[in-house]
Order: C-alpha cells, then structure tokens, then sequence
C-alpha cells in the first residue's frame, strides 16, 4: 500500500522522541537478549527508537500517519537507516540527495543553453508525500504458537527426541543465501523442506510474532546460529513484548498495537521509480525490516529496522 499526502491546509502530526523504557525490561536494552541479538549478526545493521505522537491515530487513516512518521523533523533527527552506500542517513537526508542527484543528471543530459547551473542546496526542501507499507497481522498473545517445534507433529523433528530443545542437525547447504544446518532453519527457508508448508498454516506465518521468531532464528550475514530452541524463543518474546503491548479484554488478553512493514517512501516531484527510496541498501531481502508498532490507546510508536547487509 502506498500511503499518499494528505491536504497540504491540515497540519501534519507532530512527533516526540522518548526515552528507552526504564522500568521494565527492554529486550533492547535487557543484556540478555542485546548479547544474543549482537551474536546473531541483528543488532549493527539495526536502530531501535520510541515516539509519542500528538494527532490521534485512526486504523482507518493509517496512510497519512506513515507518511507523517517519515516526514517528521523529530523522527528525522533520531532515526536512521542505511543507504544504498550502507551509510547511516535520515530519511530526509536521502531524500535530499535524490533531488541533488535529479538536478546532476537533468544537467548532464541537458545542452549548454540548457543547463540550470544550480548548485546542490543542502537545504532542498524535496518532501516525503507518501510511503510504501503493509499492514502486519497481530493478534498473537501466547507463545504457544510455537510448542509444536518440540513435539512430533514435525515430520522430519525439528528438536531431537527426548531433548526437545536440542535442534536436529543436518549437513549445511545454503538456501537463498542463508546456511542451513539444522531443521528448523530447513523448515522457515527452504520450499522443498516437509514442513516448509504443513507445519504453520499461511495466517500464522504472517503473523507479527511469527516474523519476528524468524528474524532471529535465520539472523544477519555474520549470524552465530544456537544449537538449541529455546534462545530463539526466549528472545523473540522479550523483543515482541517490547513492541507490542496487550490489554484485558474481559478474561481474556487481546492485543492493543497495531504493525506497519515499511519498504520505501516517494519524494515530491515523483515521476519514475528512482524517486520511490527504498529503506534499505539491499532490496527485496526477507531480513529487510522496518516495523511501525503503534499503540493508539498511549499514542506511542516504536520503530524497529534492520537492513541486511551481504559480508561478502
């Protein structure tokens, strides 16, 4: 989905950096879980930042806020993602730089009569008016989704019998790049794998929780993998609990956060694809990551990104 800009008379959403939570643990901060994310090659290439935000947000009308999150002076000066040179840059920042670029090349291709003889302004004022996102299920409450990786629903195990949290080995081969040694790894990557298809159904798979438990579990370009399930699921629910909050609803939990994947933003002006800025400097990777989770309720918005980085 592409959110686009909204009436240039309504004032945009004002956004408001917050500190890192103090009171409870912060599975970005917790030494636990930071040690686990660095060893698995998730936290170098990542930035983690917290926002409070001023105009309500409605479900309805999450296009605008998207654009708003991107646009914004606040979250330009606290957030960062890497370019296609893998520097760290704000969004505003690359932005900038595409209408240098486009001034650069319309001179290069013009006649001399032609040409603007502008010179780059590191002030161009080149907007964001729109972002590519998908809205991200979210309704996962227990970490129960994943107690059939220790049973014998697998078929092949994917933990050994009589250790179910001994992940079963196999002879590495690589698949869409990533080192596959053991069945868990076979079953999240590899399509001719038994229960790459049959052990979470097609909803579970797009579900929030599930995304993330896979993040971790295939990692960076310099991942050091866990012979074991449990880190991978201790981890997973530390940083889900982190990004999504539940709320009571009756006797039972229900989650309150709503997720947005963002892949991209288009500029002002735009007229071909080079103006819609991808987020990350390697496209089209399934490590690529730039989540928004939104609280409506506390008008809180946590972003998590991860651009995969090739070590070769």
């Amino acid at each position: 989905m592409s959110a686009p800009h909204g009436d240039a008379a309504v004032p945009p959403r004002a956004f408001i950096k917050l500190p890192d939570p103090s009171s409870t643990p912060w599975a970005f901060t917790d030494a636990s879980s930071r040690s686990f994310l660095r060893k698995w090659d998730l936290e170098k290439h990542a930035r983690v930042a917290r926002f409070r935000y001023t105009k309500p947000f409605h479900r309805m009308d999450a296009d605008e806020f998207v654009r708003d999150f991107f646009d914004s002076d606040v979250v330009n000066e606290h957030f960062r993602v890497l370019d296609r040179a893998k520097r760290w840059r704000s969004v505003r920042e690359m932005v900038r730089d595409a209408g240098n670029d486009e001034t650069a090349r319309k001179d290069a291709n013009a006649s001399d009569e032609e040409k603007t003889g502008s010179v780059p302004n590191p002030n161009h004022a080149r907007r964001v008016v729109s972002a590519t996102y998908a809205k991200t299920p979210c309704s996962v409450v227990s970490m129960s989704l994943f107690d059939r990786l220790r049973d014998d629903t697998p078929t092949p195990r994917i933990t050994r019998a009589g250790d179910s949290d001994a992940l079963v080995r196999k002879i590495e081969e690589t698949v869409d790049g990533f080192a596959v040694a053991d069945n868990l790894r076979a079953a999240l990557v590899d399509a001719c794998d038994e229960n790459h298809e049959t052990l979470f159904s097609e909803a579970e798979r797009a579900e929030f929780l599930f995304r993330v438990f896979t993040h971790l579990a295939l990692g960076g370009s310099m991942c050091q993998y866990e012979d074991t399930l449990s880190p991978y699921e201790d981890v997973a629910k530390a940083v889900y609990k982190s990004l999504v909050r539940a709320k009571k609803d009756g006797d039972t939990a229900a989650v309150a956060t709503d997720v947005y994947s963002a892949t991209a933003v288009v500029v002002a002006g735009a007229t071909r694809e080079r103006d819609c800025l991808s987020l990350f400097p390697v496209s089209n990777h399934r490590q690529n990551f730039c989540y928004l989770c939104v609280d409506p309720w506390r008008r809180h918005v946590t972003v998590w990104y991860h651009a995969h980085v090739p070590h070769w």
